[in-house]
C-alpha cells in the first residue's frame, strides 16, 4: 500500500478546509535560530533541514524558498519532481505571489510562526492571508516528536547580580512612565533574564521556551508548561 507523502496529505487537508495553499516556514513560535525537533515542520514536509527557509504549498505545485547558503543542499534533500527551489531574498515569497496568483487566493498560515513584518508584506499581495485556528501538523505528522519540556532551573542572585523582583520593578516603572498596563514578553532570553531562570528545551540555547505578561505592579503571569517547573522552588513558580 502506497503511503501518502507529506505534501499530498497537506494538500488534502487544505482542500478539506477551503484553502488554496499554505505557507510553512522553518520557524517556531519564538523565531529561534535553533528549533526543537517538534518544530521542524519544514523538514518533515519537504526533506530540507537547513536553518532558514519556507515552503509555499499550492494545489498544483510546491515551492521552497532558501537563501544562497542552501541552494545546493535544498536540491539534494528535496524531491525536485515535487518541489521548485527559489531564492529567499532575490525572489521573495511576496514578489512571487504578486506575480503568479489570482486575487483572492486563500493562503493559510500559522500566526505564531510569522512575524508581523512578514504578515504586513504578504497582506499587500493579491492573496487573502488566512490565520489557522489549528495546525494541520497536529494531525498529519503522526510520528511527530514530543513538544520540548526541558527542565527549568533557577539562576541564583549571586550569579545574576539582581533579584527577579527588583528587575520586574524596574521594568514596571518604565511601563508606568509610558502609561502602559502590561508588557508582553515573547522572547525566551528576555524571560530568562527577567525571572532569573535558565531552560533546557534546545541543546544549544539555555532559555525557557515560554511567554510572560508583566504588569505595571511588577507581577508576572508566566505561560509555561508545568512539567518544566519541578526543579524550581515555589517562590519562582
Amino acid at each position: 500500500m502506497h503511503n501518502t507523502s507529506p505534501l499530498s496529505a497537506l494538500r488534502q487537508w487544505l482542500q478539506e478546509n477551503q484553502l488554496d495553499g499554505m505557507i510553512v516556514p522553518r520557524a517556531d513560535a519564538w523565531q529561534s535560530e535553533y528549533c526543537a525537533p517538534y518544530d521542524e515542520k519544514l523538514a518533515w514536509l519537504t526533506g530540507f533541514d537547513g536553518s532558514a527557509g519556507l515552503a509555499l504549498v499550492l494545489k498544483d505545485k510546491a515551492l521552497l524558498f532558501v537563501d544562497g547558503r542552501y541552494q545546493v543542499q535544498a536540491r539534494v534533500q528535496v524531491n525536485m519532481d515535487e518541489v521548485e527551489i527559489h531564492h529567499l531574498h532575490n525572489e521573495p515569497l511576496a514578489q512571487w505571489l504578486t506575480a503568479n496568483v489570482e486575487a483572492g487566493t486563500r493562503i493559510g498560515f500559522e500566526a505564531l510562526l510569522m512575524t508581523n513584518a512578514d504578515y504586513e508584506t504578504l497582506s499587500a499581495t493579491p492573496c487573502e492571508m488566512v490565520p489557522l485556528n489549528q495546525s494541520p501538523f497536529d494531525t498529519l505528522w503522526t510520528d511527530r516528536p514530543a513538544a520540548p519540556a526541558g527542565l527549568i532551573r533557577e539562576m541564583p542572585v549571586d550569579i545574576s547580580g539582581e533579584s527577579s523582583a527588583d528587575k520586574r520593578q524596574r521594568v514596571a516603572a518604565v511601563l508606568a512612565a509610558n502609561n502602559a498596563d502590561y508588557l508582553a514578553v515573547t522572547l525566551p532570553d528576555n524571560i530568562a533574564w527577567l525571572l532569573n531562570v535558565r531552560g533546557s528545551d534546545i541543546p544549544t540555547s539555555p532559555v525557557p521556551l515560554s511567554f510572560a505578561l508583566l504588569s505595571r505592579d511588577g507581577s508576572v503571569e508566566w505561560f509555561v508548561n508545568d512539567n518544566k517547573l519541578s526543579n524550581l522552588p515555589d517562590s519562582v513558580r
